[in-house]
C-alpha cells in the first residue's frame, strides 16, 4: 500500500468517525494527515510524515479540545436545583470530613458535604457551591 493512500485512509476515516460522533473526537487526525499527505507531495521521507502528522495532531488536541469541551457541551440539563448555587443557608446538622451534615436552602432540607472537609458546625452558615447528586456541597462563611 501506497503512503498516500494510507494517509487518505486515515483523514476519511477520521471524517467518517467525526460525522458520526460529533463530538470533535477525531478532527485532529484529519488535519494532521492533510499535513501528511502534503509533506508526502514534496516527498517528504516517510518519517518526516509520521513526526508531522503527530507534531500537527497534539498541537491541534491541545489547542482546540478544551476550547470544543467548552462551547460544545451539549449535555448539561438544568434543573430548578441549580438557582440553590451561591445562596446561603443554615447547616442544621453538623458537617464534618466523615460524615455529611445537613442544611436548610431556601426552605428545603439538603444533605450535605463542605467544599475543603472542614468542620462546620450546626446553627452556622455556609453557601452553596455545588450539587453532587443528592446533596450539596458548602462552604463556610
Amino acid at each position: 500500500m501506497s503512503i498516500t493512500l494510507f494517509w487518505t485512509i486515515v483523514l476519511v476515516i477520521a471524517i467518517i468517525i467525526e460525522a458520526i460522533t460529533v463530538d470533535l473526537v477525531s478532527i485532529w487526525f484529519g488535519a494532521g494527515a492533510i499535513v501528511a499527505l502534503v509533506a508526502e507531495a514534496f516527498g517528504a521521507s516517510q518519517f518526516i510524515q509520521v513526526v508531522l502528522f503527530t507534531i500537527v495532531s497534539v498541537i491541534c488536541i491541545i489547542i482546540t479540545r478544551p476550547l470544543s469541551k467548552k462551547y460544545l457541551r451539549g449535555n448539561t440539563i438544568k434543573t430548578n436545583y441549580d438557582r440553590i448555587i451561591g445562596k446561603h443557608c443554615l447547616v442544621t446538622e453538623t458537617i464534618t470530613a466523615d460524615n455529611k451534615g445537613e442544611v436548610k436552602v431556601m426552605g428545603t432540607l439538603w444533605m450535605a458535604s463542605s467544599l475543603n472537609n472542614e468542620t462546620i458546625q450546626a446553627g452556622q452558615y455556609a453557601e452553596v457551591v455545588s450539587i453532587e447528586g443528592a446533596h450539596v456541597v458548602v462552604k463556610k462563611i
